[in-house]
């Protein structure tokens, strides 16, 4: 059975299976909780191990997962790469635990499908980490839109732009099994971070019904080929019709101490916009929220608007479910099965070169 909840008794129990790059922004958070306890870490890499077990010493160290079954955790936090999402997470959920794992879902309908009936056949909660709703100024945008500030809303625009230059330093290996994805079309722009900004556009506005995309692909030498430039338009159920632009520039510096990209929201009302001008790196040294009307412009300086303050605020939001302290679950398991229904249409349009009705 799984653990009853709210756990309001002691530490939330906390087994960690997969400690690559993503672990880096994932961990951090629960040194600094009273409430959590690590109680196993798992990865077929004993460098990774040794890596994350100076910082947990009282945690079990395994390659196995039934040694993290042994452990008892209440949750299990699944960060291996997306194809093995499902295989992991469903035997996690078969086996009695809450799990929360990394986003997207899944690489398939059928993926996520199986994960979705899983948790709920054996009432466990199946969460996806997805820390851009949780990002300080995405969260200061979307207050912004929901107290009608600019009105009704009307568009909104995205844009990434992606550029090796200026980031953290990535193990070459965390990257082997994006590139094999990218060979299937599951592009690591495209799908892997178009994950996010459609993630944040369901957060805002709700289903979208309608969705058009177009992909070019970028030969980049050695049989790679990247999604790039990549534009998708789709429109919500309420109206909001939405552009997100994807582009390379492989020359172009950004500052920062994580991934490199350049990422932007802007959302236009009937009375004004509200403007996110930076995600992931620190391209646009600007307020990291903006709000235009009539005629004046209102800047916002003191968000938390670093990466590890969005996964700090997506852990904290976790724990919080468990322990019985909000009631909502960011992401649960359908909504985030829609995010990739909507994704993979976009997708799919690409490939057929015309719209698809996703509803």
């Amino acid at each position: 059975m799984p653990t009853p909840l709210p756990i309001t008794d002691r530490a939330v129990r906390v087994g960690i299976v997969g400690l690559g790059q993503i672990a880096e922004l994932c961990l951090a958070p629960y040194r600094q909780r009273a409430d959590v306890e690590v109680v196993a870490l798992c990865d077929l890499a004993p460098s990774r191990i040794e890596r994350w077990h100076s910082q947990f010493p009282s945690a079990i160290t395994t390659d196995s997962l039934d040694e993290v079954f042994a452990a008892q955790p209440d949750v299990i936090d699944v960060l291996v790469p997306t194809p093995n999402h499902a295989d992991v997470v469903v035997r996690c959920l078969d086996a009695g635990f809450h799990v929360q794992v990394q986003k997207p879902l899944a690489r398939s309908l059928a993926d996520a499908d199986r994960m979705v009936a899983a948790a709920r056949d054996h009432g466990c909660m199946l969460r996806v980490m997805e820390d851009y709703i949780h990002f300080g100024p995405l969260v200061k945008l979307r207050e912004i839109v929901d107290a009608g500030e600019i009105g009704v809303p009307q568009a909104m625009h995205m844009k990434i732009v992606a550029t090796p230059t200026g980031g953290w330093d990535v193990d070459a290996a965390s990257y082997e099994w994006q590139f094999e994805q990218a060979r299937d079309g599951h592009g690591i722009l495209t799908f892997d971070h178009g994950w996010h900004q459609l993630a944040v556009a369901h957060w805002l506005f709700g289903e979208v019904t309608r969705v058009f995309g177009w992909i070019r692909r970028t030969e980049l030498g050695g049989g790679f080929v990247l999604d790039t430039p990549a534009t998708f338009i789709w429109e919500h159920a309420n109206g909001v019709r939405v552009v997100l632009e994807i582009v390379l520039a492989p020359e172009m510096y950004f500052r920062s101490d994580y991934y490199a990209d350049d990422e932007r929201v802007e959302v236009t009302g009937t009375k004004g916009y509200v403007r996110c001008n930076r995600i992931s790196g620190r391209g646009v040294q600007e307020p990291s929220v903006v709000r235009y009307r009539d005629g004046e412009i209102v800047a916002y300086h003191a968000l938390d608007d670093r990466p590890p303050d969005a996964f700090a605020a997506s852990a904290a939001h976790g724990i919080g479910y468990l322990r019985g302290e909000h009631d909502d679950l960011l992401l649960d398991g359908e909504t985030a099965r829609t995010v990739l229904h909507t994704l993979l249409a976009a997708l799919e349009s690409a490939r057929i070169e015309a719209p698809i009705d996703v509803v």
